[in-house]
């Protein structure tokens, strides 16, 4: 008799899977290594085989003995499910989530371990924030973990805590100066490691996925006596979905009763990506070389290589079991029609000294010479391009952090499928961007070319499909043109004036719009960035005083202009 019985899967990949028990048959050990995928447990003395392989199994087994099937009965509800918020709980968050929010968050609650992989814009990290409120005040957790995959988003998790939670929150590795401010040196590993050896008062804990790659990290996580994370969640996680890289290897050491993997990025384009989020959200419980059999095809010198992919709908039904997607289109009637989103990105040890010389000269320069609208603004644009593109300003190879965050933005919204325009006040950070995007090959828009091409290039990013990426100058392209094709716009900068911040805005943001419009403003922290952004989200209108020389508004206006370089 051959008994096959259906299980939770133990080492193999899918939803369920099978153990096959039977006395010693070589016949039948011949048939089941003859599969894709096969793992024998000794201490069950069974071999445990994937559903995808069970029909080649039957088919050759019942030639060899009687076969008894044993099916598991259908389970609704998952282990440590929660009830879904209720009104009271709503009201308590400092801002009211939209409904397809609330709807992400109750599934978070009855999935205790699961994938959010809502699109960009639609709000995973508001949703991860109230989903960890709503367990700390039911009494679950004592610690909510953050794990940024991306380094330079800390401080926007900070920001998002501050503004969308009553909870406080730490960033590990942030360093205070003797003047309340954050500098820009971060704490050591070893200082990190003491930081979170100690108790920790607040709530909710930011740390960068880079830090995992050490052990002693690693460690003072897991076996600390202390801080207690009831709920980990890491954003961004495709960025670290590979077993092999020691961030990755290391973050499938970290337990918690709680888990979210939230990425905006479609795991299915590559089975392998997904091997990390679902084997750490413990959705997965194969081993890689399994997982890998059952989703991939190999060819190739000694059969090692991988030439193609097979059984994705088995993954997509284990993908859909555990996680949430929700696009920007799926949302529409939902969210704003146009949403602006600030994020401040932390800049590179090497791009910071290189901002930190060219402020020392700028204020250096202010103290020789007389403060008027034509040398102030000299000076500002000077720090802005210093931000923008250090290559506008000197030869050495200084690559700009947040250049370097748009490609990985732009990367991941073409991969979501979706068109995606970036603006920028110089063209120099647009043409290096071009480079680095040269897969997608970018349409450039700047000064340097005239109308004609300007408007053909419109034309090709409106209508055809495979045009995913505009670049284009505030000047050249942020009036009178039409790019609502894309749903996002990116700005590496924006222009001294909320009028024509606004104008730029409106380029992807039309009275037609099918789908809402997202634009993301990259700051660089600590840097002129984070002021313009304040004169901008304030809507002060400097133009008249900067560009026309105009002084027909209160004279507090030139002095708020001037305090952006005396206060560096």
């Amino acid at each position: 008799m051959i008994r096959v019985q259906e299980t939770i899967p133990l080492k193999v990949s899918g939803l369920s899977s099978f153990l096959v028990y039977s006395q010693y048959n070589q016949e039948l050990i011949n048939l089941i290594k003859s599969l894709d995928t096969a793992y024998f447990h000794k201490k069950l003395t069974a071999w445990e085989i994937p559903v995808t392989s069970l029909c080649k199994f039957l088919d050759a087994a019942t030639f060899l003995d009687n076969i008894e099937l044993t099916l598991l009965e259908d389970s609704e509800v998952a282990p440590g499910a929660q009830p879904n918020l209720v009104n009271s709980e709503i009201s308590n968050f400092r801002v009211k989530p939209f409904e397809h929010q609330i709807d992400g968050i109750n599934f978070l609650l009855q999935h205790p371990k699961a994938l959010l992989l809502d699109s960009m814009g639609v709000g995973k990290s508001n949703q991860i924030i109230w989903t960890a409120e709503t367990l700390h005040r039911r009494g679950l957790i004592d610690h909510c973990l953050i794990i940024c995959g991306v380094n330079s988003v800390k401080q926007n998790w900070k920001k998002e805590i501050q503004k969308f939670s009553t909870e406080s929150c730490i960033v590990i590795g942030e360093k205070m100066k003797k003047n309340g401010e954050v500098s820009a040196t971060p704490l050591s590993i070893s200082e990190r490691v003491e930081q979170l050896s100690r108790p920790i008062d607040e709530f909710f804990v930011i740390i960068n996925v880079e830090s995992l790659r050490d052990d002693r990290i690693i460690n003072a996580l897991t076996k600390s006596s202390v801080n207690k994370f009831g709920l980990i969640a890491v954003d961004e996680i495709h960025r670290v979905a590979t077993k092999s890289s020691q961030q990755g290897a290391n973050l499938l050491k970290l337990t918690s009763e709680f888990k979210i993997a939230a990425t905006g990025t479609l795991l299915t384009n590559s089975p392998i990506s997904c091997y990390v989020p679902l084997a750490w959200t413990e959705n997965d419980h194969a081993i890689l070389t399994n997982f890998k059999s059952q989703y991939c095809t190999f060819g190739g010198f000694n059969n090692s290589q991988v030439i193609g992919y097979k059984n994705l709908d088995l993954l997509k039904e284990e993908l859909d079991s555990c996680s949430i997607r929700r696009t920007l289109a799926d949302v529409r009637d939902d969210m704003p029609k146009k949403t602006v989103y600030t994020e401040l990105v932390e800049l590179s040890e090497e791009h910071r000294k290189f901002y930190d010389a060219i402020k020392e000269g700028v204020k250096e320069e202010a103290d020789k010479i007389q403060l008027n609208s034509s040398n102030l603004l000299a000076l500002t644009t000077r720090l802005r391009q210093a931000t923008a593109c250090p290559g506008i300003l000197t030869t050495q190879d200084i690559m700009s952090s947040k250049i370097e965050r748009c490609v990985e933005l732009v990367e991941d919204l073409v991969e979501q499928g979706e068109k995606v325009v970036v603006m920028s006040n110089f063209k120099e950070p647009l043409y290096k961007l071009a480079t680095l995007l040269e897969k997608y090959k970018p349409l450039v828009n700047t000064g340097d070319f005239p109308d004609e091409t300007i408007s053909r290039n419109v034309d090709q990013f409106q209508n055809d499909t495979n045009t995913k990426v505009f670049l284009g100058t505030h000047a050249r392209v942020g009036t009178g043109l039409t790019l609502n094709a894309a749903a996002y716009l990116i700005c590496l900068d924006t222009p001294f004036t909320y009028s024509s911040f606004a104008q730029s805005c409106d380029r992807i943001y039309r009275v037609n719009n099918t789908r809402p419009a997202f634009i993301t403003v990259l700051v660089g922290k600590d840097t002129i960035d984070e002021r313009v952004a304040e004169i901008i989200e304030t809507k002060k209108d400097l133009s008249d005083y900067v560009v026309d020389n105009i002084d027909n508004s209160l004279s507090s206006l030139k002095d708020e202009l001037l305090q952006i370089i005396k206060n560096l």
